[in-house]
């Protein structure tokens, strides 16, 4: 017991609850398997600037993932073109999540860098069918009922985990990382990872 109090107290000397993260009041009931038992959630929209600025955080952070991490995006269709982002990267999904994960840098980019004006769904599939999506088969998938409650499913999450705004990191759903874009997310990696020591810890 003391020996796992040392351990709690070395692994997290550089966090501080409450400035690092907070303990949500009411879990939420995570997915993890047997095999990766630690969730890692973040809320987000192609159309958000500091989900963008995270982005390269949470790359860095994916290259060097452990096996028992998983790592779940929820996009958020908020309003505007948020709809058509979430449906978007959902129906980016569908194809296959190897071209969900392609396509969400280029997305990004085309947004905030190249300022490209996504007015409605055609010049989506125009600009998807541009980067080598097969766009009748992202045409079929963008509509369909399966987005679409994938859509409502989002919103449910995010009145559960009572989401306030985007990026936002939960670990478990029991944990909020408390994340700051003053210095470009920088510290993020450092403190997933300190915080997925502590749930290791705790389940020891």
């Amino acid at each position: 017991m003391v020996f796992s109090l040392i351990l709690m107290n070395s692994a997290f000397a550089a966090l501080v609850e409450n400035k690092d993260y907070v303990m949500l009041e009411k879990p939420i009931e995570a997915a993890p398997t047997k095999e990766a038992p630690i969730e890692v959630v973040e809320f987000f929209s192609y159309g958000c600037p500091y989900c963008y600025m995270l982005e390269p955080q949470i790359n860095s952070w994916l290259a060097q993932k452990p096996d028992n991490v998983i790592f779940t995006r929820i996009a958020i269709p908020r309003k505007g073109k948020w709809v058509e982002y979430a449906r978007l990267f959902y129906a980016l999904g569908m194809i296959s999540k190897q071209e969900q994960e392609r396509i969400t840098p280029l997305i990004y980019n085309a947004i905030h860098e190249q300022k490209l004006n996504f007015n409605d769904a055609d010049e989506i599939f125009d600009w998807a069918e541009s980067n080598n999506i097969d766009k009748a088969l992202l045409k079929q998938f963008y509509n369909s009922k399966d987005v679409t409650e994938k859509l409502e499913q989002a919103v449910i999450l995010a009145h559960s985990y009572h989401l306030k705004y985007v990026p936002s990191i939960y670990i478990n759903g029991k944990y909020q990382l408390l994340i700051n874009s003053s210095n470009q997310y920088q510290d993020v990696k450092d403190k997933l990872n300190q915080l997925k020591q502590l749930i290791e810890i705790e389940e020891k």
